[in-house]
């Protein structure tokens, strides 16, 4: 029996643990699925980060994996033997001064540019054949290597824009040639399929039904420009 005032103390049994252990084990415990949490939601973070982005792919069209391929469209190069460097732009490109200007010229809004070498933005011409060069030497550097095939979808005749100069069959062909030859000497590995566009004929727009004559003469010129580029097998068709 203890006096009043004194302090009474709970001796625990052999069996038994005390309060102090027993917290720490808990708080052991705790921590160790905590941390055993944090480390699943980390492995979990970078299993989707490897999911989300893609590995990069190899520079040569050899080292890739089967399922996986890249292809170069080409369209529109509308090359333009008549392109004139120092022409004027009203003039499409064609000539330079002095030359009487169209009666819907503009002077404020052309600002009596002249062309250069390889072109001039926002004008109404075509591609100087140094353009289409310059563009087919790039891609024979940078991008030939990378690439399992190219799609050519025409439009590689000038525009009949020029009422001093109207567009011919015959100049429309001449831009098919120039524009397979480059294509071939920059992509010369690879299959190159190529289309018509709707300035790859004449009258523009206008394309013979199958069997008529000037369908059969479209089609016999251009597969001769396109030449280098048509296997031999196909060439018949």
């Amino acid at each position: 029996m203890k006096e009043y005032g004194e302090t009474a103390q709970l001796l625990p049994s052999a069996g038994a643990r005390r309060p102090a252990e027993s917290n720490r084990r808990i708080y052991t415990a705790s921590r160790r699925r905590v941390c055993t949490a944090a480390a699943l939601l980390a492995l979990a973070a970078v299993a989707a980060l490897l999911v989300l982005v893609p590995l990069p792919l190899a520079s040569s069209a050899s080292a890739r994996p089967a399922q996986v391929g890249r292809f170069l469209h080409i369209t529109d190069l509308h090359v333009d033997p008549a392109y004139l460097e120092g022409a004027t732009t009203y003039s499409q490109c064609h000539r330079r001064p002095p030359h009487i200007a169209p009666p819907d010229y503009d002077p404020a809004k052309d600002g009596h540019r002249r062309t250069g070498r390889f072109g001039i933005p926002q004008a109404k011409c075509d591609s100087p054949v140094a353009l289409v060069n310059a563009t087919a030497e790039h891609l024979r550097r940078e991008w030939a290597p990378r690439l399992d095939f190219a799609v050519w979808t025409g439009d590689s005749g000038r525009h009949d824009g020029d009422a001093e100069q109207p567009r011919t069959f015959a100049q429309i062909v001449e831009g098919n040639v120039i524009a397979a030859g480059a294509l071939q000497r920059a992509l010369g590995g690879i299959p190159i399929v190529p289309n018509i566009g709707n300035n790859d004929i004449s009258p523009h727009n206008e394309l013979a039904a199958p069997g008529h004559k000037r369908a059969r003469m479209t089609f016999k010129a251009l597969a001769k420009a396109w030449r280098p580029l048509i296997p031999d097998a196909q060439l018949a068709t």
